[in-house]
């Protein structure tokens, strides 16, 4: 493996098993669908032999063409193509030698051509008035060239034909000649000073006439050159949102295949070639922990010898910023993986923070084969090493994956009491309950008890439950109710209910699922970029107002006081803060407040971590500062504190330090066989986030 390694570096394994080999690395502190037969020669068309009387051009403004040869014309025409660039001292390859040039080939433009006994005229159309159709007359190269014939064929509802193709040059015709005798004719090519591609022979306009409208031209390539441009903006652009583009500009309505095949193409254009993508995303990598010190990344890929090509499995990354911010969050992480549906299968990994804004903080994220035990076993332990630290008391947010539940529940796990604490996603497990019994009145029901901040409504609605069905009672009951209940949550998951935080950025990464790898991981290095330069100022901004807590908590309090000044108080004993409130909202509902236990038997200030309305009325009593409990983590300063760090960008690629690998190759076992979209391998439930809902904008989130 050290041949591998660039020169003098140690190889920074931490284990190998089984063929797979662990890598650490941790950066110090410092124009295809128009081709016809490109063997038939130019000179095998039925063109007809015309030489320019250019004085009765000037006195009837058409061309009388005869059919005579003479060796004049014969010299003309060697010295037109002289001109063009393709004579004898062209490269062979530029033009063939068997080549059957026309003894007169006319280098004027041609229109309307009528036969008179041994005469033809034409009145003529400017080549210009061609190019300036097309917007240009020369084509930085031949894909240009295409687009732009396309784009002028699709306008005119006209058909055309490749005669001739070669790198240097490009012939075409109306697909219609042999039909309707239409001469138009267009030859380009490639001029060797400039590079760029010229049109030197036009035959036109088009003569024929066809009436129906053709999408012959509207292929996919011509699709990802016309929309390449909004997918490098909003990778996650729908296919009905591509094909109003191609509507709204063409003016025809392809289908939803044609759009996603252009897609694809615009993808590979924009981000790369797939295989290519996993060779440059260790480079990549390396250099996000160079400019960026304190980034983790961890490699897992296997080889059978030293000698071959490293082959992908895994890889975590952690971005130093996120690591730093964290410290200043709420104790809670979310976990959640997605399904990566490009050219190769996979899962990606996420795990989230939130901070005393309630705004999302992406913190590590890992690209895996499969959702297993091995890799959310993976994931998790590089989350708390490199994460969470030492830090304890960390509140753990999942869905019910097997994979998950054996790497959480094993024995020494640092997610379970007392180092830390383990919670269901309690969406994903109504809906596990749902698809056993199917039953929306007890779905809601079950919902409602588990978001109960007191025991007597939970135990209230649990009754209303088996009483519509036993079973579902017991399945409830069967589960830890601290893992799933708010009520008996102690105030561990701050009422984060759900794992809806990772999919929220799952939503802003739904593009990202499509693209090659290195594009992919990019994509998380910008969007935590934006991120920190948005937050940042704003923090900033509220403290230098004078603002000691967060908007989040500020409208919240604002709120509750209002609504605290309608309870009516009784005191039991003022030292200890210990009141009888009773509330005026309809019925009168009584609560016990305790301001030196910190509690209230609402069960909101334990489980919020700010005080209720009923504290605020006691605080009220005493002309006590209510803002004294609550929580550090809603403080500006801690806010500030979270966003403070810097992204550094990266220079160029020059700069870049050496790749960690000399090759890494995608796992091909991974590639999907079938063509097409690819088939979604998510379960739908309630969970689902709409396929053609535009994502939330990032900066609302």
């Amino acid at each position: 493996m050290a041949s591998l390694l660039p020169a003098g570096r140690e190889a920074p394994f931490s284990q190998t098993f089984s063929g797979q080999t662990f890598f650490s690395g941790q950066s110090d502190d410092s124009g295809e669908s128009i081709a016809a037969d490109d063997s038939k020669a130019i000179g095998d068309c039925d063109f007809t032999d015309i030489v320019q009387n250019e004085n009765f051009y000037t006195i009837s403004q058409v061309a009388v063409v005869s059919n005579a040869i003479t060796n004049d014309n014969e010299a003309d025409a060697n010295e037109v193509l002289e001109e063009d660039g393709i004579g004898e001292e062209d490269d062979e390859d530029a033009f063939d030698n068997n080549f059957q040039v026309p003894s007169t080939f006319t280098i004027i433009e041609e229109t309307n051509m009528t036969t008179d006994n041994n005469w033809i005229v034409t009145q003529l159309a400017s080549k210009n008035d061609f190019t300036q159709e097309l917007g240009k007359d020369s084509f930085k190269d031949k894909e240009e060239l295409i687009r732009a014939i396309k784009l002028y064929s699709i306008r005119k509802h006209k058909q055309i034909e490749v005669v001739e193709t070669r790198p240097t040059l490009w012939t075409i015709r109306c697909k219609l000649h042999l039909q309707s005798d239409c001469k138009w004719q267009v030859r380009a090519i490639k001029r060797k000073r400039s590079g760029y591609f010229e049109i030197t022979k036009y035959m036109g306009p088009h003569t024929c006439l066809y009436n129906n409208i053709s999408q012959d031209h509207l292929d996919g390539s011509l699709i990802a050159q016309e929309t390449k441009h909004l997918i490098k903006e909003q990778p996650s652009i729908s296919i009905p949102a591509l094909r109003a583009e191609i509507v709204d500009k063409l003016g025809y309505i392809p289908s939803y295949k044609k759009v996603w095949t252009g897609k694809q193409k615009a993808i590979e254009q924009v981000f790369g070639n797939w295989e290519e993508s996993y060779s440059a995303l260790p480079k990549f990598l390396c250099a996000v922990q160079k400019f960026n010190p304190g980034t983790i990344v961890e490699w897992l890929v296997s080889s059978s010898t030293n000698e071959e090509p490293m082959e992908f499995r895994c890889v975590f990354w952690a971005f130093a910023p996120s690591i730093k911010g964290f410290v200043h969050c709420r104790p809670v992480i979310s976990i959640d993986g997605t399904h990566l549906y490009g050219k190769y299968k996979g899962t990606m990994m996420i795990a989230m923070g939130v901070d005393g804004n309630n705004q999302i903080l992406p913190l590590a994220f890992a690209i895996v084969e499969n959702e297993s035990y091995e890799s959310w076993n993976w994931f998790l332990s590089y989350i708390k090493i490199h994460v969470v630290k030492e830090r304890e008391g960390i509140c753990l947010i999942s869905d019910r994956h097997l994979g998950i539940l054996k790497a959480v529940n094993q024995h020494g796990s640092p997610w379970l009491e007392p180092r830390g604490f383990h919670r269901y996603c309690l969406r994903h497990f109504i809906n596990n309950f749902y698809e056993k019994f199917r039953n929306s009145e007890l779905k809601g029901l079950a919902y409602r008890a588990g978001s109960q901040n007191q025991v007597r409504k939970f135990n209230s609605t649990l009754e209303e439950i088996g009483k519509l069905n036993p079973q579902a009672r017991q399945w409830l009951e069967s589960h830890p109710l601290d893992r799933w209940k708010l009520a008996h949550d102690c105030g561990r998951r701050y009422r984060l209910l759900a794992t809806n935080l990772s999919e929220i950025f799952n939503s802003v990464l739904k593009g990202a699922r499509f693209l090659p790898i290195t594009a992919c991981v990019q994509l998380t290095f910008y969007r935590l970029v934006h991120y920190f330069e948005v937050r940042r100022p704003l923090g900033n901004s509220s403290r230098a107002n004078g603002d000691a807590y967060t908007p989040h908590v500020l409208v919240k309090q604002v709120a509750l006081m209002s609504k605290a000044s309608a309870h009516s108080l009784r005191s039991f004993n003022r030292e200890k803060g210990i009141f009888e409130l009773i509330t005026q909202r309809g019925r009168n509902v009584q609560q016990v407040v305790n301001l030196e236990q910190k509690t209230c038997t609402c069960g909101k200030w334990e489980v919020f971590k700010y005080p209720c309305s009923h504290v605020l009325s006691a605080c009220a009593t005493l002309s006590l500062n209510s803002w004294q409990y609550v929580d550090k983590c809603y403080s500006i300063v801690k806010y500030c504190d979270t966003w403070a760090s810097e992204f550094f960008p990266l220079p160029h690629e020059a700069y870049w330090p050496q790749s960690l690998f000399k090759e890494l190759l995608p796992n091909f076992e991974l590639l999907r066989n079938k063509k097409g979209r690819p088939r979604s391998t998510r379960l739908r439930n309630g969970m689902n986030i709409k396929e053609g809902k535009k994502s939330e904008p990032l900066w609302n989130l």
